[in-house]
């Protein structure tokens, strides 16, 4: 069996349309054309990222710079990428070798930006019945994650209990929560009420990080920085702060930033930590990479990632779990093939990674 611990899928109109509440609804996302026909998200005003056109020829919904297209990594069709083709979907994970995948959002990967948390998280309410039903028609084939927004921590935590009613496997979050970190106090009624309904925790990629991703005027280096910075951010706040010792049932997985950035950051914080100059024990009272080995934090990986087998090696092989980005366009086809091809990694450890370890996070 293999799971994809990461999939997406690019949310429409209809979702908002359908079924935000009427109090609401006026203030729904709407999706919009530019003169190069590229489609954006407006949501009260507010542009979003920019996204080519579904056209059939690949994967919308990852940031665009403005007039610029985005060539996919193969084709899918539309129906499959957003999701309105089930069919067409399941298809698309025969061809890759996947038997079940867990679904997270495009548009939505970004909600924190937005700072009204009142209309936030009736965006999420809306889009998390939609994707419920949605994933109910194959529910051994693909499973919703669930999305709320920490701008408003007492609608999340409100949330928390009806995602789990909707038979949702997990929350998403991102990083950090507009200029507050995760373990900011603001939070905690969310991370208790997920810790009471032992509800795990993707930190997801997402491209909102405060000051990082308008620090460039290019594109390009907005994107290597703000796109990881969240999730190093998010890793930090998780493991340097006491916040998996007041929650002591929550897990977390961290997503879509790869895995070669984390030794050096673990070990950072372990250096830092044995440095009594910076007063890490008046947070936490052992080094943070013990964390690691208490089967509470996991880590997305893609299956052609090159140092893969020696960073097992250093941390242990049931931290990471097989992803696969699809359909997103800076995505690598063919990577739970390629993984489980791999002559560099035993079959226990490909089957841990492929299967074993996702079925751990989300408690399959």
């Amino acid at each position: 069996m293999i799971i994809d611990a990461d999939g997406h899928f690019f949310e429409t109109e209809e979702i908002f349309g359908r079924y935000m509440e009427p109090d609401l609804r006026n203030y729904r996302p709407r999706l919009l054309s530019d003169e190069d026909g590229h489609n954006f998200w407006v949501v009260d005003g507010q542009t979003s990222y920019k996204r080519p056109t579904i056209k059939g020829a690949g994967a919308p919904g990852t940031a665009a710079p403005p007039g610029k297209k985005i060539q996919a990594a193969r084709r899918a069709s539309p129906g499959s990428q957003t999701l309105t083709n089930i069919k067409e979907r399941l298809d698309d994970l025969d061809k890759e070798g996947i038997d079940l995948q867990y679904l997270y959002p495009s548009f939505l990967l970004h909600i924190n930006s937005l700072a009204d948390g009142i209309l936030a998280m009736g965006i999420c309410r809306a889009y998390n019945i939609w994707l419920a039903e949605a994933c109910l028609k194959v529910p051994d084939r693909l499973k919703g994650i669930g999305v709320v927004s920490l701008q408003n921590p007492h609608g999340a935590a409100k949330e928390l209990s009806r995602i789990k009613d909707l038979g949702m496997a997990a929350v998403m979050i991102n990083g950090t929560a507009g200029s507050k970190r995760l373990d900011h106090p603001d939070h905690d009624p969310f991370f208790a009420e997920a810790d009471r309904l032992n509800m795990p925790i993707p930190v997801h990629f997402s491209l909102q990080f405060p000051v990082v991703d308008k620090l460039f005027e290019h594109h390009f280096p907005n994107r290597v920085l703000a796109g990881i910075f969240p999730i190093m951010a998010g890793l930090t706040s998780v493991l340097c702060s006491g916040l998996l010792d007041r929650f002591e049932k929550i897990k977390f997985a961290f997503l879509e930033g790869g895995i070669n950035w984390v030794p050096a950051h673990i070990e950072r914080m372990d250096d830092h930590f044995e440095n009594p100059r910076y007063g890490a024990r008046d947070l936490i009272s052992h080094p943070p990479s013990k964390y690691l080995k208490t089967g509470r934090i996991f880590f997305g990986c893609e299956g052609n990632e090159p140092f893969l087998p020696r960073i097992i090696g250093d941390f242990g092989e049931d931290l990471f779990m097989y992803s696969s980005d699809y359909p997103h366009a800076d995505r690598t086809e063919g990577t739970a093939g390629y993984l489980k091809s791999r002559n560099d990694i035993s079959t226990i450890v490909r089957q841990k990674l492929l299967a074993d370890n996702a079925q751990r996070f989300y408690g399959v």
